[in-house]
């Protein structure tokens, strides 16, 4: 007797021909800005959302994200200063002719982040987040206006200086990322910073570790990096290389080690693509560079395509006010990825955005 399998999908169960089941693929681009996502069996598609069931999806507000035990209405990723003390040949600002610059005008970006609707997540890079003299004061004040906070650094600072800024976040921290570079450091350096910064964790905030993928590196991050930080119970996550925005050239075995080590900042895929479906990047997400401007996201600061450029962020944004569809081709941004603000890629998220 012949027994029917099933494939398993954000919706649940869909009948398939008698085959092996098929894994989901919450990550596969969109046809058409009108095209649901793939139910997850390759037989049966969805049908196209309609236009009207596109608008009304539009009009949809993302359901509130929940950090730390609080609403949180959105988070911004501010590249705060651009100076750094590495110098490393596969840094995305490595052709930027000046990188000596440190923010200077705190009150004024307080106040701005003050006039933000709600509370938000602020994740601070650069450059290098702890060369910015006066962190801990400015990172008092966003706390101090209800904001929670990030970080991404190179762990380069001392022990008593990430203590100075742990202090400063206590209770409002939610992510700590340090980024690991093998042309200055080993992961065994990281490992007793790790545990200062995990004791100021509150629960629902994280430590991780990342590292960019190099086509050189690989192989040593797949074979013995990231077995290291597994021992030691320490999430790592690789970013795979880019020039100008556009991934390297990686073989087919790289590609699979990529694959292994979660891809993208684990988003399960090496080049996340998700032109055509509805975003919130711009209306719950947008990022802030050095120079003061805000975009939508990350590939929209390079690009003047319509709704990119939010303006500046000290003369006051105009966000968004509905989901847009992406436009690009490959999405850098982890966190509309992971926070379920891209149509179809969080199922958990998708049946409260997407009513499917």
């Amino acid at each position: 007797m012949r027994t029917r399998t099933w494939a398993t999908s954000p919706r649940g169960p869909s009948r398939c021909a008698p085959k092996a089941p098929l894994a989901p693929t919450p990550f596969a681009p969109a046809r058409s800005p009108q095209t649901a996502v793939s139910c997850g069996c390759r037989q049966h598609r969805r049908r196209p959302m309609s236009f009207d069931a596109m608008r009304a999806a539009q009009k949809r507000p993302l359901p509130p994200l929940t950090l730390l035990g609080r609403p949180v209405t959105g988070v911004v990723s501010w590249n705060m200063n651009d100076t750094c003390n590495y110098r490393c040949t596969y840094c995305t600002q490595r052709f930027m002719p000046e990188r000596t610059y440190r923010l200077k005008e705190f009150q004024a970006y307080l106040d701005a982040f003050a006039k933000l609707p709600g509370t938000w997540e602020i994740k601070l890079s650069g450059g290098e987040p702890f060369l910015q003299p006066g962190l801990d004061e400015l990172v008092e004040g966003l706390v101090a206006r209800g904001h929670l906070v990030s970080i991404q650094t190179n762990f380069s600072a001392s022990p008593e200086r990430l203590l100075s800024f742990l202090e400063a976040a206590r209770g409002a921290l939610h992510v700590f990322a340090a980024s690991l570079h093998l042309e200055y450091d080993a992961p065994e350096s990281f490992v007793e910073k790790a545990a200062v910064v995990r004791e100021f964790l509150t629960e629902g905030g994280s430590f991780c570790v990342t590292s960019v993928a190099t086509p050189a590196r690989l192989q040593h991050l797949h074979d013995e990096v990231a077995p290291f930080f597994a021992q030691h119970g320490i999430t790592f996550k690789v970013q795979p290389e880019k020039v100008h925005g556009v991934l390297r050239d990686y073989s087919d075995e790289q590609l699979g080690m990529l694959r292994a080590l979660g891809g993208h900042n684990q988003t399960g895929q090496v080049a996340p693509n998700f032109r055509g479906r509805l975003c919130y990047a711009g209306a719950n997400y947008f990022i802030i560079k050095s120079s003061g401007e805000a975009y939508r996201c990350y590939p929209a600061s390079r690009g003047t395509g319509p709704h990119n450029r939010l303006g500046s962020f000290l003369d006051g944004i105009a966000l968004l006010q509905e989901p847009r569809v992406c436009p690009f081709d490959h999405c850098g941004c982890t966190v509309p990825i992971q926070r379920g603000m891209i149509q179809g890629v969080s199922p958990s998220a998708e049946s409260k955005m997407w009513g499917e």
